[in-house]
């Protein structure tokens, strides 16, 4: 009777103490963002390999679903989900989630079309003579959002906006540079006959969030944040990363 109690102490103690016991699924959701993740991609994408290592070797599986965006936030928030993957950092979030510590971090800045002689600047008043795609809606840098003097040529979306620079319609267009790449290269484009310009505008941490509405947010994401150290310990996050980049 002896040796049964203790048995059964042992494994009371086991279920507050052993890692295993405290793993789960964590329900992660995002939106469709090529290169970075998508449900297209192999492997998902670099992002999502990334993140669901993290937290293998943080002891959770992670499952993602793509969803438009707004969707993406508001479940997370109400805590239908536990973790949004892949955002941008900004004080006001802070209130709803958890941050984890940053992933990678994406450039954003300029590009010059094939022959422009312009290459760096010191100064975005230095650029006020040429023409500059932008992406509606899309946020680039404070500085340059708010430069009114720039001559700042709309288009629905991306894709069209390196259209128009390979086609010499622009001299320049702004945007995420892997989004550039990746959408250039696909459409058959030369990327080394365009310049990414110095210095970019402005980069940007990419994170995940956790609820602050499911019970254990703080541990999920120190959980992930010690996964992913261990992936940069190890060497892992860069062949991850090499894998996606070469």
């Amino acid at each position: 009777m002896r040796q049964y109690s203790l048995v059964m102490f042992s494994l009371f103690l086991l279920q507050f103490t052993s890692p295993v016991a405290m793993a789960r699924d964590v329900t992660m959701l995002t939106l469709n963002w090529a290169p970075h993740y998508g449900e297209e991609l192999p492997e998902q994408g670099l992002t999502t390999a990334l993140v669901k290592a993290a937290f293998e070797a943080g002891g959770h599986d992670a499952g993602i679903q793509f969803v438009p965006w707004s969707r993406a936030l508001k479940e997370v928030e109400e805590g239908k989900a536990d973790v949004v993957m892949g955002a941008y950092y900004n004080d006001e979030r802070t209130e709803k989630y958890i941050y984890s510590d940053v992933i990678y971090h994406l450039n954003v800045g300029l590009i010059a079309r094939p022959g422009l002689s312009k290459t760096r600047y010191e100064s975005l008043r230095e650029l006020r003579d040429f023409s500059i795609g932008v992406s509606r809606g899309f946020a680039n840098s404070e500085e340059f959002d708010a430069a009114q003097y720039l001559n700042k040529d709309v288009a629905s979306t991306p894709v069209l906006n390196i259209r128009k620079l390979y086609r010499g319609r622009i001299d320049m267009a702004v945007m995420n540079f892997d989004l550039f790449r990746y959408e250039a290269k696909k459409a058959g484009h030369c990327i080394s006959s365009v310049t990414f310009m110095d210095p970019p505008l402005k980069e940007h941490g990419l994170y995940v969030m956790a609820s602050r509405n499911i019970p254990d947010g703080e541990k999920l994401m120190q959980d992930f944040n010690t996964g992913l150290a261990a992936l940069h310990d190890s060497g892992k996050f860069d062949r991850i990363l090499n894998r996606f980049r070469n």
